[in-house]
């Protein structure tokens, strides 16, 4: 059994395992967690038939490691992240037409119909980035010793940042419509898998959602593409086929943009921070976490203006 490195989600571990001739992904989570892989394992079967993902082998109902009391064992997959693809535009928009399937896909909103309680667009943004970030910013500030390449002031201004992303998002129009779609929530590009023959797989669906924003999987897919100098003309043909035109989803994606880039300067740093628990891990995912922030703060200020500025 060998530790797989997943620097974006170090509250579940994941292993792969091995008799010697079969090999297998198992993915552990903590009581906390545990609700997520199983909303994931209720849908195993639409999700590998008509989605790209990979194939449910069994659900582990044991303890088998201390503190992780659940877990899905699937089918390994042999083949590298769209990141390190040579031309990653063609899988990306085969990707795309996929996400516009899914926010529709009637029978996964059936299944997953204890979300029926139907949060407006700002709710489902402020659930995925706005708290998520708040929670961030509580567990960096308890660990901000470690920290040596930010200071108080520049913390008080990510606090204060989040604050008027929220407030932007509940005073825009485009965010007060009910949120139905069905969405992934986490299809960056290091969670599809691509092999050599072309054929791609989607993973990590943790996140899965029935009362979500297409908009956020749209940013989440196209921010590497976003930042391109090929990007009006991808922007063109890329909203064309995921019907972008209409229902205030271009207005939202621009704040999903800049919740993603706000994302890049705080949650690496709670990564920063938690992998202290994660000892074999923590020289990789500090070094990959500092210089993310690093590049991503003045980044961000470029596009926004300074966080300091804020009142």
């Amino acid at each position: 059994m060998k530790s797989i490195w997943n620097p974006g989600g170090l509250t579940n571990q994941s292993y792969r395992v091995s008799d010697g001739n079969t090999t297998r992904h198992m993915k552990l989570a903590p009581p906390r967690k545990a609700d997520r892989l199983k909303r994931w394992a209720s849908v195993s079967s639409e999700l590998a038939e008509r989605y790209h993902a990979p194939r449910l082998i069994a659900e582990i109902k044991d303890e088998i490691i201390p503190g992780y009391t659940y877990g899905l064992v699937f089918e390994f997959i042999k083949a590298k992240p769209l990141s390190e693809a040579a031309d990653p535009g063609p899988v990306a928009l085969q990707v795309l037409e996929l996400l516009q399937q899914l926010q529709q896909d009637e029978r996964i909103r059936e299944i997953l119909a204890e979300e029926a309680a139907a949060p407006s667009y700002a709710d489902a943004f402020n659930e995925e980035y706005m708290e998520r970030l708040t929670e961030d910013m509580e567990g960096i500030r308890t660990a901000k010793e470690s920290l040596d390449f930010v200071t108080e002031q520049d913390l008080d201004g990510f606090d204060r940042e989040v604050e008027v992303l929220r407030q932007l998002a509940s005073d825009s129009p485009a965010f007060q419509h009910i949120a139905k779609d069905v969405v992934h929530n986490d299809i960056h590009w290091d969670n599809i898998l691509v092999e050599e023959t072309g054929r791609f797989w989607i993973i990590d669906w943790d996140d899965l959602s029935a009362a979500g924003d297409a908009a956020m999987d749209y940013s989440v897919l196209l921010w590497t593409l976003h930042e391109s100098a090929e990007w009006p003309k991808w922007q063109e043909q890329a909203m064309e086929l995921a019907g972008m035109g209409t229902g205030g989803i271009t207005d939202r994606l621009e704040f999903y943009f800049r919740a993603k880039l706000l994302d890049d300067v705080i949650d690496v740093l709670a990564d920063y921070v938690e992998v202290d628990g994660v000892p074999e891990w923590m020289e990789k995912t500090r070094q990959r976490a500092k210089a993310i922030h690093l590049r991503s703060y003045p980044e961000y200020i470029r596009r926004y203006g300074s966080l300091a500025e804020r009142p």
